[in-house]
């Protein structure tokens, strides 16, 4: 074998054909089980004191019991 075929044949290190960028399902899990699909991303202004503490009290997941717990109370 000649060294210009066995480069071809050895990538190197890194990733191989079909490995690694975005995949379905990949990384971390939502606490309540809530999944990117079933959700929309909204935006609010806050000052960085605010979103301390909306952090601090549970981010995401805090904000959508939050809002079901009203929509349940309301209805």
């Amino acid at each position: 074998m000649t060294k210009a075929t066995a480069a071809k044949k050895d990538p190197g290190p890194g990733p191989g054909p079909g490995r690694g960028g975005k995949r379905e399902g990949a990384g971390r899990k939502a606490a309540d089980g809530v999944t990117i699909a079933s959700t929309v991303q909204i935006t609010a202004r806050v000052t960085p004191e605010q979103r301390e503490r909306f952090l601090d009290l549970g981010g995401s997941e805090w904000l959508r019991a939050i809002i079901d717990r009203e929509f349940d109370n309301g209805a």
